[in-house]
């Protein structure tokens, strides 16, 4: 009867770390099954011009923004002509 009971308590031993292992390649297997199944989605043809709209209003700023930069840059009174901007922004904030 002893002989028994030993050998039952050491398979619940060794069951408990062989559990872990196949539960933990489990949860690896997984996760890597799950990021190979992502597919890049293409956007709708409403929301890709929706993207290509704010893209070229972007880019519009951005020029505007640019022109801005070099006439900074290029005039001898860039201190007055960032106050004047400073203003023009206050005024249009208010």
């Amino acid at each position: 009867m002893e002989v028994e009971c030993v050998n039952w308590e050491f398979l619940l031993l060794l069951a408990c770390p062989l559990m872990m292992l196949f539960c933990m390649k489990g949860m690896f297997t997984g996760n890597k099954d799950k990021e190979n199944k992502k597919e890049v989605q293409l956007p709708e043809k409403e929301g890709l011009q929706s993207i290509q709209l704010q893209m070229a209003e972007l880019l519009e700023q951005n020029r505007k923004l640019t022109e801005e930069v070099n006439a900074l840059k290029g005039s001898n009174s860039s201190g007055q002509k960032v106050i004047q901007l400073e203003k023009e922004r206050e005024r249009v904030n208010a």
